[in-house]
């Protein structure tokens, strides 16, 4: 299966994490056709969220200190990398100490969620990797944040974990 098909719920979790590499470096790999067919309606349905998720203008200094300040508090989430988006966000929800967080940096767990999601598939698509047949470009004004704000999304990514070099 695609990486990007694993990738919406579990970029939550590796960007937490900040230790693993970042799942958008292969978020969008190119899956055999009979693969792509077998995505469930609600799995496409949550790559298509994230690909058309709309990240607010300073989404990307507020994530990196976000996940900073993940990282310091020593906040490990569980696993998310078979959940839907939802059951992602809900998890995330009760993680302890991770709503707070959130909160103090204006996200909450969709919010945050959501717009990590479409950062790593943004991030994928920006950087020449082919999305599966049907699913729709990232998000134009994602796109053009990235364009407008290179640096934010260095740091985000060295946030997460990820050299620049990697993606």
């Amino acid at each position: 299966m695609s990486h990007l098909i694993k990738t919406g719920a579990a970029a939550l979790g590796i960007a937490m994490l900040g230790t693993t590499p970042l799942m958008a470096q292969t978020v969008a790999q190119n899956a055999p056709q009979n693969q792509q067919q077998a995505l469930s309606p609600a799995m496409r349905a949550d790559i298509e969220t994230g690909l058309r998720y709309t990240l607010p203008g300073d989404f990307l200094p507020r994530a990196a200190e976000t996940l900073q300040a993940l990282q310091a508090a020593n906040i490990r989430p569980p696993n998310s990398t078979r959940l839907s988006l939802q059951q992602t966000i809900s998890q995330i929800a009760s993680t302890p100490g991770v709503p707070e967080i959130l909160n103090a940096h204006g996200f909450t767990p969709e919010s945050f969620t959501m717009g990590i999601t479409a950062f790593g598939m943004t991030l994928a698509a920006t950087n020449g990797q082919t999305l599966p047949a049907g699913f729709p470009a990232p998000n134009p004004s994602n796109v053009a944040l990235f364009h407008t704000h290179p640096e934010q999304v260095t740091a985000l990514m060295q946030a997460m974990g990820t050299p620049p070099g990697q993606n």
